[in-house]
């Protein structure tokens, strides 16, 4: 059997932390799933960007972060614009 790998059996670590940052956000299909799942078991260090992602958004979630409005976007902007100007 070769050792060249397929695409099917094991994908590259840049694409698994792709996958590991869809799948965060649910936005990872099946077989993206499948993959990063199987690429985790076989490297730690991947494993851990992992775990260390699912802390991050369980944090982000728990602090309950909001961004701001677009019209309050807008006034900070101005107000900071007036600022500088001055």
């Amino acid at each position: 059997m070769s050792s060249e790998k397929t695409d099917k059996e094991y994908c590259k670590c840049s694409e698994a932390n792709c996958y590991c940052d869809k799948a965060q956000y649910n936005e990872a299909e099946d077989w993206e799933r499948a993959q990063l799942l199987t690429h985790l078991d076989k490297c730690p260090k991947c494993k851990d960007y992992s775990e260390r992602n699912k802390k991050l958004t369980e944090l982000c979630n728990k602090a309950k972060l909001t961004s701001l409005q677009e019209e309050e976007r807008l006034e900070l902007k101005r107000l900071l614009q007036e600022n500088l100007d001055k």
